[in-house]
């Protein structure tokens, strides 16, 4: 069987060793250190991290981690699926899960945003492009992904939609940047905790 290798030029791949280089040196930082700096600082060293180590292994599996899992709330996923289960026949249930799969498969390492265009979604889901909204509108209202608009230069109307995953569900990145998105996000669905006991 054949195996492909991708070319690397000589300076791509100076420019991936100095990504090492600098990844390696901001991971050196004291635990004691970063305690002391500002949430936001702390915030935008460990994005960096992640980016630097992602631009010196590219399309690698080393070149995502810790990128390369989703860390998820067993509680809050277990809580949407039973929601999803509950579902009319005519929200989709099936479809609904199905984008609620791939949300969390494709997320932004560093942002929780969803990498997958409406396109991309509705070809995956096996649904026309025009349902797509309905059905990431259902996990909105769940409270599972949140919208925004993405003004394209150029483009009349509202933008272009993108969506983010509930840090409170899953998250794809570091857990200092989980922890300040979590802060401005409400958990998707109030969950009661039933106490267990003799009848």
């Amino acid at each position: 069987m054949a195996r492909i290798v991708r070319l690397t030029t000589k300076p791509q791949r100076s420019g991936q060793e100095e990504a090492a280089q600098t990844a390696e040196q901001l991971s050196l930082l004291s635990k004691e250190l970063l305690k002391h700096l500002p949430g936001e600082a702390r915030i935008a060293i460990s994005r960096a991290t992640y980016a630097l180590q992602k631009a010196a292994r590219p399309d690698t599996t080393e070149g995502l981690w810790p990128g390369g899992f989703t860390m998820l709330s067993r509680i809050q996923t277990a809580a949407i699926w039973d929601a999803i289960r509950e579902l009319s026949s005519d929200d989709r249930p099936n479809q609904v899960r199905h984008a609620f799969d791939l949300v969390l498969l494709n997320l932004r390492q560093d942002t929780g945003e969803v990498l997958l265009t409406r396109d991309q979604l509705a070809d995956r889901i096996g649904c026309a492009p025009k349902n797509v909204s309905t059905i990431m509108g259902t996990l909105e209202k769940m409270g599972v992904i949140r919208r925004e608009r993405r003004r394209i230069e150029g483009v009349q109307g509202r933008g272009m939609a993108v969506y983010f995953i509930n840090p409170h569900v899953a998250w794809n990145g570091s857990l200092d940047a989980r922890k300040a998105q979590a802060a401005e996000n409400r958990p998707p669905m109030q969950l009661e905790l039933l106490q267990g006991g003799a009848s």
